[in-house]
């Protein structure tokens, strides 16, 4: 039986310890620990994508590399654009600072940083968005902001 992980959108005052410490216990990449729902609850491919970027990971990082702080940042950012996600009814990860304009509702073509953006320039450098299989799930990232694809 799976025992599903801190749930984000639960208490994520008294989740983010244990995030924390489930992230940094493992050797795993970090765009995999984000999909499994024993290290977090509900991460689902587009939060994935969007918080690794957002807080400028590299998604084949190991979790043991992550120090705590950077993790905690994580934790924080994934319960923030959730909550944002079902307050909104969308899911919405640019800051309005990074898109053309502050309209609201956002156009879906600036609701992303990175998800389903292969190929186009990434909102902050300019680096094409790069996508790649991992784990059975495309993930979408930055070279330039993220770091290129180990090997």
């Amino acid at each position: 039986m799976l025992t599903l992980g801190p749930d984000p959108l639960h208490d994520p005052e008294w989740d983010q310890d244990e995030f924390i410490r489930r992230v940094t216990a493992s050797r795993s990449y970090l765009a995999v620990l984000l999909m499994k729902q024993d290290i977090v609850d509900g991460v689902g491919n587009v939060y994935r994508a969007e918080v690794l970027f957002r807080q400028r990971l590299n998604p084949w990082l190991p979790g043991t590399d992550l120090a705590p702080a950077p993790a905690g940042r994580l934790w924080r950012d994934i319960a923030s654009v959730m909550a944002d996600g079902v307050q909104q009814g969308r899911i919405i990860t640019t800051r309005v600072p990074d898109r053309s304009s502050a309209a609201f509702p956002v156009p879906p073509a600036e609701a992303h940083y990175v998800y389903k953006r292969v190929g186009l320039p990434c909102r902050i450098c300019g680096t094409n968005i790069a996508l790649a299989e991992l784990a059975g799930r495309n993930l979408y990232w930055c070279p330039g902001c993220q770091g290129p694809f180990p090997g």
